[in-house]
């Protein structure tokens, strides 16, 4: 019999007989060593990341505050890092976040969803959708969004040219991170 119908022909019972109480009191002692190994396994990771990201934006990049681009180690790897820009617009700023895209002609980047997702430089079909639709009595959700890799860029862009200043940077949840590119001899 395999295990499965054997489980099965214990589950029908009221009562165990010894053996198969012990073996019952087995499995569970087991799994909860499983459960807790995993909740251990699980901490650890956790610590990993942190240690991980302590490592890639604070503590090797403190070794090339003097300027220095790249470093070569002794078994040739090439180490350098760069600065990464992340940005997340939040909810109660996205009124004028997208004002502030559409005041920059940056609107392009806005995609609005009426069911389906409208892309880049739609913003205003989208608008006239909405409007049209409403008109017919139906009231569609709509959402709008910049996607997080699109959104990044333009303000590592916007950034750069100087136009984004920091209190806008601020309403768009611009922080700018190290990344750290290893590149081990072959």
């Amino acid at each position: 019999m395999g295990l499965l119908n054997e489980a099965l022909e214990l589950s029908k019972l009221d009562t165990l007989s010894g053996d198969k109480l012990s073996d019952v009191g087995q499995a569970v002692t087991e799994l909860e060593n499983v459960r807790s190994k995993v909740s251990d396994l699980e901490q650890e990771i956790k610590n990993l990341k942190a240690r991980e990201e302590q490592l890639e934006n604070d503590i090797i990049p403190s070794f090339f505050d003097t300027g220095i681009q790249q470093l070569t180690l002794k078994d040739g790897s090439k180490i350098s890092v760069k600065d990464k820009t992340r940005a997340y617009i939040k909810e109660d700023n996205q009124d004028y976040c997208f004002e502030w895209l559409r005041n920059q002609g940056l609107d392009d980047v806005i995609k609005n969803q009426v069911i389906s997702t409208f892309g880049r430089g739609q913003d205003s079909d989208a608008q006239n959708l909405v409007k049209e639709l409403e008109e017919k009595g139906l009231h569609p959700e709509t959402k709008k969004s910049v996607p997080w890799n699109t959104l990044a860029k333009l303000c590592e862009e916007q950034m750069e040219k100087g136009s984004m200043t920091s209190d806008v940077q601020e309403k768009f949840g611009v922080t700018v991170v190290k990344s750290v590119k290893i590149e081990r001899k072959k």
